[in-house]
Protein backbone atom coordinates (compact mmCIF):
# COMPACT_ATOMS: atom_id res chain seq x y z
CA UNK A 1 0.00 0.00 0.00
CA UNK A 2 1.40 3.24 -1.16
CA UNK A 3 2.02 5.59 1.91
CA UNK A 4 -0.66 7.69 2.89
CA UNK A 5 -3.58 5.88 1.39
CA UNK A 6 -4.05 3.57 4.21
CA UNK A 7 -5.43 6.60 6.17
CA UNK A 8 -7.89 7.87 3.62
CA UNK A 9 -10.85 6.04 5.00
CA UNK A 10 -10.16 7.41 8.67
CA UNK A 11 -9.61 11.08 6.78
CA UNK A 12 -13.02 10.35 5.46
CA UNK A 13 -14.51 9.10 8.30
CA UNK A 14 -13.56 12.15 10.59
CA UNK A 15 -14.90 14.53 7.98
CA UNK A 16 -18.31 13.15 8.07
CA UNK A 17 -17.92 12.89 12.32
CA UNK A 18 -17.37 16.65 12.09
CA UNK A 19 -20.44 17.76 9.71
CA UNK A 20 -22.89 15.28 11.81
CA UNK A 21 -21.54 17.15 14.75
CA UNK A 22 -22.01 20.48 13.06
CA UNK A 23 -25.69 19.96 11.99
CA UNK A 24 -26.17 18.27 15.83
CA UNK A 25 -25.08 21.70 16.78
CA UNK A 26 -27.96 23.68 14.88
CA UNK A 27 -30.51 21.98 16.34
CA UNK A 28 -32.72 24.73 18.88
CA UNK A 29 -31.16 27.62 17.22
CA UNK A 30 -32.67 29.73 14.91
CA UNK A 31 -30.86 28.62 11.79
CA UNK A 32 -30.94 31.42 9.79
CA UNK A 33 -28.61 33.85 12.43
CA UNK A 34 -26.44 30.63 12.71
CA UNK A 35 -25.97 31.01 9.10
CA UNK A 36 -25.47 34.64 8.92
CA UNK A 37 -23.42 35.08 11.77
CA UNK A 38 -20.74 32.24 10.78
CA UNK A 39 -21.49 30.11 7.90
CA UNK A 40 -18.94 27.38 7.73
CA UNK A 41 -16.66 26.99 5.55
CA UNK A 42 -17.51 23.18 4.48
CA UNK A 43 -20.92 24.84 3.06
CA UNK A 44 -18.90 26.63 0.86
CA UNK A 45 -19.19 25.84 -3.03
CA UNK A 46 -16.06 26.43 -3.64
CA UNK A 47 -14.70 24.37 -0.75
CA UNK A 48 -16.92 21.30 -1.50
CA UNK A 49 -15.96 21.14 -4.83
CA UNK A 50 -12.58 21.48 -4.07
CA UNK A 51 -12.89 18.83 -1.30
CA UNK A 52 -14.56 16.43 -4.11
CA UNK A 53 -11.59 17.04 -6.52
CA UNK A 54 -9.49 15.87 -3.92
CA UNK A 55 -11.69 12.81 -2.79
CA UNK A 56 -11.98 11.82 -6.84
CA UNK A 57 -8.18 11.94 -6.78
CA UNK A 58 -7.44 10.00 -3.80
CA UNK A 59 -10.01 6.77 -4.75
CA UNK A 60 -8.90 7.04 -8.10
CA UNK A 61 -5.57 5.81 -7.16
CA UNK A 62 -6.11 3.62 -3.85
CA UNK A 63 -5.80 -0.14 -4.57
CA UNK A 64 -7.37 -0.38 -0.84
CA UNK A 65 -10.56 1.66 -0.26
CA UNK A 66 -13.50 -0.48 0.33
CA UNK A 67 -16.24 1.99 2.76
CA UNK A 68 -16.61 5.72 1.07
CA UNK A 69 -18.64 7.45 3.92
CA UNK A 70 -19.65 11.06 3.55
CA UNK A 71 -22.46 12.27 6.25
CA UNK A 72 -24.48 15.13 6.20
CA UNK A 73 -22.19 17.03 3.23
CA UNK A 74 -23.74 19.72 1.38
CA UNK A 75 -22.92 18.53 -2.20
CA UNK A 76 -24.26 20.55 -5.47
CA UNK A 77 -24.89 18.21 -8.82
CA UNK A 78 -21.62 19.74 -9.72
CA UNK A 79 -19.99 18.25 -6.95
CA UNK A 80 -20.95 15.40 -7.52
CA UNK A 81 -20.10 14.91 -11.20
CA UNK A 82 -16.49 15.76 -10.03
CA UNK A 83 -16.61 13.07 -7.00
CA UNK A 84 -18.01 10.13 -9.31
CA UNK A 85 -15.74 10.23 -12.28
CA UNK A 86 -13.63 7.20 -12.20
CA UNK A 87 -16.53 5.50 -9.65
CA UNK A 88 -16.91 2.43 -12.32
CA UNK A 89 -13.23 1.67 -12.39
CA UNK A 90 -12.64 1.12 -8.81
CA UNK A 91 -11.41 -2.32 -7.95
CA UNK A 92 -12.08 -2.60 -4.17
CA UNK A 93 -14.42 -0.35 -3.05
CA UNK A 94 -17.63 -2.62 -1.62
CA UNK A 95 -19.92 0.46 0.75
CA UNK A 96 -20.99 3.78 -0.64
CA UNK A 97 -22.77 5.72 2.35
CA UNK A 98 -24.02 9.06 1.53
CA UNK A 99 -26.49 9.65 4.84
CA UNK A 100 -28.01 12.84 4.92
CA UNK A 101 -26.50 14.40 2.23
CA UNK A 102 -29.29 16.67 0.46
CA UNK A 103 -28.76 14.88 -2.82
CA UNK A 104 -32.62 15.75 -4.17
CA UNK A 105 -33.36 13.60 -7.26
CA UNK A 106 -30.71 15.25 -9.66
CA UNK A 107 -27.70 14.52 -7.16
CA UNK A 108 -28.72 10.56 -7.28
CA UNK A 109 -29.46 10.08 -10.37
CA UNK A 110 -25.33 11.09 -11.42
CA UNK A 111 -24.49 8.85 -8.43
CA UNK A 112 -26.74 6.11 -9.95
CA UNK A 113 -24.96 6.95 -13.42
CA UNK A 114 -21.87 6.40 -11.52
CA UNK A 115 -21.88 2.94 -10.10
CA UNK A 116 -24.02 1.37 -12.33
CA UNK A 117 -21.47 -0.10 -14.48
CA UNK A 118 -18.84 -0.64 -10.49
CA UNK A 119 -18.25 -4.37 -10.42
CA UNK A 120 -17.45 -4.71 -6.62
CA UNK A 121 -20.04 -2.17 -5.01
CA UNK A 122 -22.41 -3.97 -3.43
CA UNK A 123 -24.45 -1.77 -0.67
CA UNK A 124 -25.62 1.86 -0.81
CA UNK A 125 -26.76 3.91 1.94
CA UNK A 126 -29.19 7.43 0.76
CA UNK A 127 -30.55 7.77 4.12
CA UNK A 128 -32.08 10.99 4.43
CA UNK A 129 -31.21 12.40 0.82
CA UNK A 130 -34.16 14.17 0.24
CA UNK A 131 -35.50 12.08 -2.09
CA UNK A 132 -39.12 11.98 -3.94
CA UNK A 133 -40.32 9.30 -6.55
CA UNK A 134 -37.70 10.08 -9.23
CA UNK A 135 -35.24 9.69 -7.16
CA UNK A 136 -36.77 6.38 -6.64
CA UNK A 137 -37.15 5.80 -10.20
CA UNK A 138 -33.10 6.53 -10.98
CA UNK A 139 -32.48 4.00 -8.63
CA UNK A 140 -35.03 1.37 -10.02
CA UNK A 141 -34.04 1.99 -13.13
CA UNK A 142 -30.14 0.74 -12.14
CA UNK A 143 -31.40 -2.24 -10.51
CA UNK A 144 -32.97 -3.24 -14.25
CA UNK A 145 -30.19 -2.63 -15.89
CA UNK A 146 -28.21 -4.49 -13.79
CA UNK A 147 -30.46 -7.41 -13.54
CA UNK A 148 -30.34 -7.55 -17.32
CA UNK A 149 -26.58 -7.36 -17.47
CA UNK A 150 -26.64 -10.75 -14.72
CA UNK A 151 -28.95 -12.88 -16.86
CA UNK A 152 -27.26 -12.01 -19.86
CA UNK A 153 -24.03 -13.22 -17.90
CA UNK A 154 -25.92 -16.41 -16.80
CA UNK A 155 -26.70 -16.92 -20.37
CA UNK A 156 -23.36 -16.68 -21.44
CA UNK A 157 -21.97 -19.50 -18.30
CA UNK A 158 -24.69 -21.92 -19.44
CA UNK A 159 -23.45 -22.22 -23.35
CA UNK A 160 -20.35 -22.90 -22.06
CA UNK A 161 -21.92 -25.67 -19.96
CA UNK A 162 -21.12 -23.51 -16.64
CA UNK A 163 -22.89 -23.36 -13.73
CA UNK A 164 -22.76 -19.60 -13.19
CA UNK A 165 -21.65 -18.23 -9.83
CA UNK A 166 -24.26 -15.97 -8.78
CA UNK A 167 -23.05 -14.79 -5.45
CA UNK A 168 -19.99 -13.88 -7.40
CA UNK A 169 -21.82 -11.58 -9.95
CA UNK A 170 -21.34 -8.17 -10.04
CA UNK A 171 -24.36 -5.03 -8.22
CA UNK A 172 -26.11 -3.89 -5.83
CA UNK A 173 -26.50 -6.44 -2.88
CA UNK A 174 -27.98 -4.02 -0.25
CA UNK A 175 -30.11 -0.42 -1.19
CA UNK A 176 -30.77 1.71 1.99
CA UNK A 177 -33.65 4.46 1.44
CA UNK A 178 -34.62 5.46 5.37
CA UNK A 179 -36.61 8.64 6.03
CA UNK A 180 -37.10 9.82 2.67
CA UNK A 181 -40.90 10.01 2.83
CA UNK A 182 -41.50 11.55 -0.32
CA UNK A 183 -40.70 8.88 -2.57
CA UNK A 184 -44.27 8.03 -1.80
CA UNK A 185 -47.14 4.98 -3.84
CA UNK A 186 -44.91 6.02 -7.05
CA UNK A 187 -41.24 5.36 -6.06
CA UNK A 188 -42.56 2.57 -4.16
CA UNK A 189 -44.34 0.90 -7.29
CA UNK A 190 -41.42 1.49 -9.38
CA UNK A 191 -38.97 0.13 -6.65
CA UNK A 192 -41.13 -3.19 -6.84
CA UNK A 193 -41.50 -3.28 -10.09
CA UNK A 194 -37.68 -3.56 -10.64
CA UNK A 195 -37.30 -6.15 -7.75
CA UNK A 196 -39.69 -8.44 -9.77
CA UNK A 197 -37.04 -10.37 -11.89
CA UNK A 198 -34.33 -9.27 -9.64
CA UNK A 199 -32.50 -12.44 -7.88
CA UNK A 200 -29.49 -10.63 -6.26
CA UNK A 201 -31.03 -7.84 -4.19
CA UNK A 202 -31.33 -9.27 -0.57
CA UNK A 203 -32.19 -6.07 1.05
CA UNK A 204 -33.80 -2.87 0.58
CA UNK A 205 -33.93 -0.89 3.90
CA UNK A 206 -36.71 1.69 4.55
CA UNK A 207 -37.28 2.45 8.27
CA UNK A 208 -40.22 4.84 7.17
CA UNK A 209 -43.17 4.46 5.36
CA UNK A 210 -42.99 5.04 1.63
CA UNK A 211 -46.65 4.66 1.25
CA UNK A 212 -48.86 8.11 1.10
CA UNK A 213 -51.52 8.58 3.58
CA UNK A 214 -55.19 7.30 2.48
Amino acid sequence: MHKGYGSLSHVIENLSLYISLLNEGFKGCDRNKVYRSRVPAIRNKDVTLQLCKALKCCVSVSGALRNLELNGLVVRESDLTMLTKGWNKLATWVHLCLANCPLGDGGLEIICQGVKNSTTLKTVNFTGCNLTWQGADHMAKILKYQTTRRHEETWAESLRSRRPELDCMAGLRSITLNCNTLIGDLGASALAESLSEDLWLRELFQACLFLEKT
